[in-house]
């Protein structure tokens, strides 16, 4: 954790470049790291999607990032689309609903997280967690590659695909078998004890693991067709949310008085992995790869280099998703 006591070298203000033109969501847009994502996109030109579950919130944060900026205002660059993570449906419904209106994809950034909380099986009869760190996104990314991959033909493209992680599936993401619907819904924890801190928090970690080894498998796919579109997770820190706070026990609030950065520097790495002219350059060098502050590379730890672990995952999400849709990933 030595970055988050040096001073970061990468300053959105100075190295985004120009993004007129360009189309980009990011789910929980709302708050946060992801806030701060859609902010400094919409002021470098893009037109920016808040993929959010509440109306009220994201438009709340439209209106506060248009006071801060007012040449945004009434130019349709900062949008609301409902996004619910926890229901396979919703995320298929915000997905159709963005190709409607929408004829080119440059960025899309899977920021929305849930953070440790208790053991909940959504309607869908997945671990809520997992549904909204994992299952929802993958829906919500596999209804948008086709565009992705179509924005990757027109002039100047560089479609990417970035994923918000943590470093926490190493240091609590031990859950990897990842083969059955049982699996995802493991509590980790026997009766009784699935909703202790750490307990919660492993699921979490369990998660953040599913992050990595989906952008890797991804990689691979897209890899395998000779498609340009580069796709990368990362760990932003450990950044000083509301939620992150509301979620800890007290003595990880206690090290993230110590630690912590702010939800603006937290969004630095997310801002790099989707915008950074030395990912265009260096493509090779990115692509599948996992970032920490402030864009810089790091080799991954334990379980989440398995790419047949990855290849797993994968079939099973697309067993998932099918027997709640009803039919096949597309």
């Amino acid at each position: 954790m030595g970055f988050l006591f040096s001073k970061p070298r990468y300053d959105p203000t100075r190295d985004i470049p120009d993004l007129t033109g360009k189309v980009v969501i990011v789910t929980g847009a709302n708050a946060g790291i992801g806030y701060h994502t859609a902010d400094q996109l919409a002021r470098h030109g893009a037109k920016v999607y808040l993929a959010c579950r509440t109306e009220s919130k994201a438009r709340e944060a439209i209106a506060t990032i248009e006071c801060a900026t007012p040449s945004l205002k009434g130019r349709e660059r900062l949008v609301w689309l409902p996004l619910d993570l926890s229901s396979l449906h919703s995320a298929q419904e915000a997905a159709d609903e963005f190709l409607e209106k929408e004829k080119r994809l440059d960025i899309l950034v899977n920021n929305a997280g849930r953070l440790a909380g208790p053991y909940v099986l959504t309607k869908d009869g997945i671990e809520q967690s997992v549904s909204v760190n994992h299952v929802g996104h993958f829906v919500f990314t596999m209804a948008l590659l086709p565009l992705l991959k179509k924005t990757t033909k027109q002039p100047g493209a560089d479609a990417r695909i970035v994923v918000v992680s943590s470093e926490m599936y190493d240091l609590l993401g031990r859950q990897s078998r990842f083969e059955s619907l049982e699996d995802f819904n493991d509590r980790q924890a026997p009766p009784g004890k699935e909703n202790n801190s750490i307990t919660e928090w492993r699921r979490y970690g369990t998660t953040k693991l599913m992050n990595i080894l989906f952008t890797h498998e991804l990689q691979r796919r897209l890899d395998e067709e000779g498609s340009l579109i580069t796709a990368i997770a990362l760990h932003p820190g450990s950044v000083a949310t509301d939620g992150v706070h509301a979620s800890s026990p007290w003595w990880m609030r206690f090290m993230q008085l110590i630690v912590s950065i702010t939800p603006l520097e937290g969004a630095f790495t997310t801002l790099f992995a989707a915008t950074s002219a030395q990912v265009a350059a260096e493509r090779e060098k990115f692509k599948g790869q996992y970032l920490v502050p402030y864009g810089k590379l790091q080799q991954l730890k334990g379980k989440a280099g398995d790419a047949r672990l990855a290849r797993t995952l994968w079939a099973t999400t697309e067993k998932v998703v099918e027997g709640v849709l009803g039919r096949p990933v597309t």
